[in-house]
């Protein structure tokens, strides 16, 4: 595959993909929901059981109280009885499975992302693939294709781990100035998202490897058919991060009062022991 030195998603014939431009944007997509920062909905926990207390300490250490019980052993839980399926069932489950093996995608491969995006314009992207490692320049802000790990593109299934982190040129310049030893990247002349769509530059890696290749051009398609959705859900992720660090410095100055601690604790029969001491 013939990869030019600037690779614009849009332009279709960097590829010997047969998909069109519609074909391509239609296709690509995340697998999974997009996290946006909400936290997981908690499962719902058992009650704990009311114990029967035999005696019980008191202890204060460190402002906290510290409550030690002695109880009688609970009831053991009741183990769940397993029904089992009917062949009516059995045949529905293999059917949904036999559909989600046709539906799904040949694999594109695995990907470790790093990516060093400067003023939320432009990227620093390396990218690994069995071992080997590829780098460039995007014309994206990478921490919107944080919140999901695999997506689908160019017909293909596509997994990564992206560890992205964020600076500025101008805070680079100051700490220059002010004594630190910084590299200042040389940024190269990237077409203009608005104006031209996603784009990316190869500077290190083989760019007659297809599979490197295709991912990065899959990625971009990404960004160019969901940009919507990614945009959005990183706005809500930076809004759950305010809501987090709001939490933390109003329990910092005003830290609510240490929970009581209680342990409880209850002698355990062994069977086999008492078994033997019968004989």
């Amino acid at each position: 595959m013939k990869v030019s030195v600037v690779c614009v998603s849009a332009i279709l014939l960097v590829t010997q993909n047969c998909f069109s431009q519609d074909e391509q944007l239609n296709e690509a997509k995340v697998i999974g929901r997009i996290s946006d920062g909400q936290p997981s909905k908690l499962s719902v926990q058992e009650p704990l059981p009311v114990y029967k207390i035999h005696w019980s300490q008191v202890h204060h250490k460190n402002g906290q109280k510290i409550i030690v019980n002695r109880v009688e052993a609970p009831a053991q839980a009741k183990k769940l009885s397993v029904i089992p399926l009917t062949e009516e069932d059995i045949a529905k489950r293999d059917e949904a499975f036999a559909k989600m093996l046709a539906e799904s995608k040949p694999l594109g491969g695995f990907f470790t992302v790093s990516a060093i995006i400067y003023d939320h314009r432009v990227t620093k992207v390396r990218w690994w693939h069995k071992g080997v490692s590829f780098s460039g320049w995007s014309n994206l802000d990478w921490n919107h294709l944080c919140g999901f790990a695999s997506f689908e593109g160019r017909g293909k299934q596509y997994s990564m781990i992206l560890l992205p982190s964020n600076t500025s040129i101008k805070n680079l310049q100051r700490m220059g100035e002010v004594g630190y030893e910084v590299k200042i990247p040389v940024i190269p002349k990237l077409p203009k998202l608005e104006e031209s769509g996603p784009s990316y530059m190869v500077t290190e890696g083989d760019e007659k490897n297809e599979e490197a290749m295709e991912f990065m051009e899959a990625i971009h398609d990404l960004y160019a058919a969901k940009a919507g959705n990614l945009v959005a859900a990183y706005n809500k992720r930076q809004k759950q991060d305010e809501i987090r660090e709001g939490k933390k410095r109003k329990l910092r100055l005003n830290p609510p009062p240490k929970k009581d601690l209680i342990i409880n604790y209850w002698k355990i029969k062994n069977p086999k022991k008492d078994q033997s001491q019968t004989k």
